[in-house]
């Protein structure tokens, strides 16, 4: 395990930027955090964002660094200024370089206290961050997996039980399978959720070969009254799972296998997906691989799912954010085909799409969203500045 260790006060990045509200389809400018970043400076991928203070606060990867890092915003008005922290991954005091760490990263925010997953790249391990305050962050290893090569860590989704306590889904790589992670006030404790299976082509098939068990990737938690919902994809079958568990055993149910009645072809559905929870329904978008649609389920865990085609694209439904607006679900995700964020609304009979920015700017990946004084923010990795794009939705 790494040694816990305090990070060093750091310079601020004070830099207001321009929030403009989106009132639907819009060609205007981006809106970076960093708006002259320093060359090489690319930050923001696998981006987390939660409310810190009644501020927006965001955990991402500093690929220039090959570090994790964390910056807190204060929105006065119509700009907002950051203070970036370096939590992990960035030489010490010494000059010695942790290695490469930050990607496919989670945050929870519990009060005062702030939680970040992320995969140790160099490792191949899931670790943890806390921040007890500011400056004040200790690091270590919350999963190694079960594969013979570590490779686990990856796609991590937190979030916190009913006693604040986080519980960490991801994707073991080296053994093809879906963990979750428990904090049992001291240390991280790992398991399996779903060890997946095969894939095996037809003795008639033709160029086709089979695959090894392939299940967690793209994983999504969320906890309510208890209960955990667990989404994610398996690729070895082409599927959209859910596991349901209340912190011990999991029931595991396919919400959507792909088949179409219409034609009588299996298609592979399940990547990028997000869930929430509609009273006693559950909402899950995600994109259709085959087709790169974007789609919706509703349905309740072992019942009947209702899905439904939002967004036939092209190349559309990949990093899928999912929040109620009002009485119905809303989904920001990114259309590959224009490299632009949308956003689909439902009015309770049927979707609203919209373009909400970056124009051929590569706009849309790892989008987020929070709400902060009755207003609701989105951010997302800004491809072409290499920096992250935050504005008033």
């Amino acid at each position: 395990m790494r040694a816990h260790r305090l990070i060093p006060v750091l310079s601020v990045v004070g830099l207001s930027v321009s929030l403009e509200a989106c009132k639907g389809c819009r060609d205007d400018g981006i809106t970076p955090i960093v708006e002259e970043p320093e060359d090489p400076h690319d930050i923001g991928q696998y981006l987390s964002m939660g409310v810190y203070d009644g501020q927006p606060a965001v955990a991402y990867y500093d690929r220039t660094s090959g570090g994790l890092a964390f910056s807190l915003g204060e929105i006065q008005g119509e700009s907002v200024t950051w203070t970036e922290e370096r939590v992990d991954g960035y030489p010490d005091a010494n000059g010695l370089d942790a290695g490469d760490v930050g990607k496919y990263t989670s945050m929870q925010i519990d009060g005062d206290t702030i939680w970040v997953s992320y995969y140790d790249v160099s490792n191949g391990r899931l670790f943890y961050a806390r921040r007890n305050g500011k400056d004040d962050w200790e690091t270590g290893v919350a999963d190694t997996g079960s594969g013979p090569t570590p490779r686990a860590g990856l796609f991590s989704s937190m979030a916190l039980d009913s006693s604040g306590n986080p519980v960490v889904a991801h994707f073991d790589q080296g053994k093809g399978q879906l963990r979750v992670a428990r904090w049992s006030g001291s240390s991280f404790t790992g398991s399996v959720v779903d060890e997946g299976e095969g894939w095996e082509p037809a003795d008639t098939a033709v160029n086709l070969d089979a695959k090894d068990p392939e299940v967690g990737k793209y994983a999504k938690l969320v906890i309510v009254g208890g209960t955990e919902y667990l989404a994610y994809y398996d690729g070895a079958l082409g599927n959209l799972k859910l596991a349901t568990g209340s912190g011990g055993g999991w029931d595991i149910e396919v919400v959507d296998d792909g088949w179409d009645e219409a034609t009588g072809e299996e298609w592979d559905v399940g990547q990028w997906p997000a869930i929430l929870v509609d009273g006693d329904e559950l909402v899950i978008a995600y994109q259709d691989v085959t087709n790169y649609d974007l789609r919706v389920a509703r349905g309740t865990p072992g019942g009947t799912w209702t899905v439904e085609v939002v967004d036939d694209g092209p190349f559309t439904g990949s990093d899928a954010e999912l929040y109620m607006n009002g009485s119905y679900p809303a989904v920001v995700y990114f259309d590959g085909n224009e490299n632009n964020i949308k956003l689909a609304i439902n009015d309770g009979s049927s979707w609203t799409v919209d373009t909400l920015a970056g124009e051929e700017a590569a706009l849309g990946f790892h989008n987020e969203s929070v709400v902060i004084g009755g207003k609701r923010y989105v951010a997302c990795y800004d491809y072409s500045n290499r920096t992250i794009w935050f504005r008033e939705l």
